[in-house]
């Protein structure tokens, strides 16, 4: 995420110094290949130097991080974050000393790679970006994140953070449990019949692709929106419930009108 933004940033005209932190030497130096920073670092105490800090690591290590940020960066810098849960990444951004300034930020966008090689200047484009006041938020720093966003194509919206992690259950966290649900239920049929895998089509394919997402991004995310995620989980097991008792029954029309009505909420929200 952080280097396909530095990547978006260049090539959408941005002239400002970009320094990129890695604890990875190999990160580090494919970043240097690429052109992707101006400054490449393996010390967070060179987030003092910017202006703007944007943490792209998983959940946790960017709690973690911000809170190491209150003694590095200069009075008045931006601290933002790419994160996919945001309550308690606002928490700690409340907790930071006056002088500096933080917004929580969530591109919604991704790939199931993960690392440097992923990086794609064209992730932004058109993604929704979603951006939550904390209480070291002001307007400017607002609209500092707000441009960055559009900048790389991406289209800003302001929301709540506990409104944020709500949301985020369903249009993220439940269709990654879904799919890992998928896969781990088809990999332990194919332990007596191997053959199914090589009789998939394009729909498991499609359901299954997040299972292969990078896994401790995933455990951060899970274990920092568990109870909102724990709420769709349940809410999936009661409609697959009914999905269940219907087909036991061998409820024609019944099931027909309920393939019917979520064929037809598909097709009203993705056109």
């Amino acid at each position: 995420m952080g280097a396909s933004f530095a990547l978006a940033l260049r090539a959408n005209g941005y002239a400002g110094r970009l320094i990129g932190i890695s604890r990875s030497a190999e990160t580090l130096r494919k970043a240097q290949a690429r052109d992707i920073a101006d400054v490449v670092s393996s010390e967070l105490s060179r987030a003092g130097e910017a202006d703007v800090v944007v943490l792209c690591t998983p959940v946790r290590a960017l709690i973690a991080q911000i809170g190491q940020l209150a003694d590095i960066c200069r009075p008045g810098a931006i601290i933002t974050d790419m994160g996919s849960t945001k309550t308690e990444v606002v928490r700690a951004m409340d907790a930071l000393p006056p002088h500096l300034r933080a917004v929580g930020s969530h591109p919604m966008c991704g790939k199931e790679t993960a690392g440097i090689d992923a990086a794609d200047a064209s992730l932004y484009q058109g993604a929704p970006w979603l951006l939550t006041r904390t209480q070291r938020s002001d307007d400017e720093a607002l609209a500092v994140v707000r441009d960055l966003a559009e900048r790389v194509g991406a289209a800003p919206r302001e929301i709540g953070a506990e409104h944020h992690d709500a949301l985020l259950a369903f249009a993220s966290h439940l269709p990654y449990a879904l799919a890992v649900a998928l896969v781990t239920t088809t990999d332990q049929f194919s332990l007596n019949r191997p053959e199914v895998w090589q009789v998939m089509a394009g729909g498991f394919r499609d359901t299954s692709r997040v299972a292969a997402s990078d896994v401790t991004m995933w455990l951060d995310i899970l274990l920092t929106n568990a109870d909102a995620v724990l709420g769709a989980v349940r809410d999936f097991q009661f409609t697959l419930d009914q999905f269940t008792a219907l087909l036991e029954r061998r409820d024609e029309e019944g099931l027909r009108a309920f393939l019917a009505a979520a064929a037809q909420a598909r097709r009203t929200h993705f056109r």
